[in-house]
């Protein structure tokens, strides 16, 4: 049985990383403001047994900068609890944080549009082979990077962002993107192509969420989530230092509940993949070094800017689904690397 596998069968409840408050080199002490959850319910299935696996880390009051899309703050996060019933990860002591993202500026995520947009057309070649053209939505859709994808490959594409610095980023290119959150009244009717990258683990209520897309699919349409993969082999390594163990990032799935979650929303699965990005060597060079010793860091050598590189670290699902009719095809349970 494949390694991936093997931890379903197990659950992640029988893995030591889930157990154990500690951070994978033992050197950080967690702050823990909060020892209650605030939130008495799994925001999946709503499971009533939340148990506390990491405590919260967080230093300081949260600002705007504290949910950049390009933070680099491994590991530091709010409290996080697991679902005894479906292993759902989840912040339950964050206050709303969409005023966090309504005035959230970052200049670093547009310095990668080229890298970017390489991923969101590498992402919509993907969503091509289910629906080739016609209405598409990006919901977090940031400074329109899959938006301007889209529209080149012929969808009739606009996209909804929270971020007001953002959404002026995507009006300078004269980009369809409507500031504001999901559902929005500017985006009305049936869209045939919906797609939510990376934006899942940054809502407190992902089923309302995806029971609003599945509203708005038309009779053939398609959803494509992109979401961290908690079950990974990379985060079971890396434990609280994997990359996505961020403040933004208030929810996290695995396989079986990322599912249940579409189901439960009145989404089924038609096909699974691991999805794959791009990063220039220079990001990829200082990333890394975030994992090093102080000491051991050096600034990368000033021609790795220029060289792209695709990267699948497998720690990610991308899945596509339709609205739950009788017949839908049967979910593709395959695990394939987006080309």
């Amino acid at each position: 049985m494949r390694l991936e596998n093997r931890q379903w069968a197990l659950g992640l409840q029988s893995l030591p990383f889930f157990r154990q408050v500690a951070d994978v080199r033992g050197k950080e002490t967690f702050h823990q403001p909060l020892m209650t959850c605030q939130s008495s319910y799994c925001r999946v299935c709503g499971g009533t047994e939340l148990v506390l696996v990491k405590p919260s880390n967080l230093g300081s009051p949260l600002t705007s900068d504290s949910f950049a899309i390009t933070d680099s703050h491994y590991g530091v996060t709010a409290a996080i609890y697991r679902c005894a019933n479906c292993d759902f990860l989840q912040c339950s002591d964050l206050p709303q944080v969409l005023q966090f993202y309504e005035t959230l500026e970052d200049s670093g995520y547009e310095v990668g549009r080229r890298e970017r947009g390489l991923q969101a057309r590498g992402i919509l070649k993907v969503a091509q082979r289910l629906q080739s053209r016609g209405r598409l939505l990006d919901i977090g859709a940031g400074s329109g990077i899959l938006v301007e994808q889209a529209a080149q490959m012929g969808y009739q594409a606009e996209g909804v962002e929270p971020s007001a610095w953002l959404h002026k980023m995507a009006r300078r290119r004269e980009l369809p993107v409507h500031l504001g959150t999901f559902p929005h009244p500017a985006a009305v009717g049936k869209f045939d192509l919906i797609t939510l990258i990376d934006v899942l683990e940054h809502v407190p209520d992902p089923l309302d969420l995806l029971r609003n897309i599945a509203k708005q699919l038309s009779e053939s349409g398609v959803a494509l989530v992109v979401t961290p993969d908690v079950g990974s082999v990379a985060a079971c390594i890396l434990r609280w230092r994997w990359w996505h163990f961020r403040v933004a990032h208030i929810g996290y799935f695995n396989r079986q509940n990322l599912i249940l979650a579409l189901n439960l929303a009145g989404l089924e699965p038609v096909f699974v993949r691991r999805p794959s990005w791009y990063f220039t060597a220079d990001y990829l060079w200082t990333r890394v070094h975030r994992y090093l010793p102080p000491l051991l860091r050096f600034a990368p050598p000033l021609f790795l800017s220029n060289l792209v590189l695709p990267i699948n670290l497998r720690d990610s699902w991308l899945i596509a689904c339709r609205r739950k009719t009788s017949a839908n095809t049967p979910i593709n349970t395959t695990v394939k690397a987006a080309s």
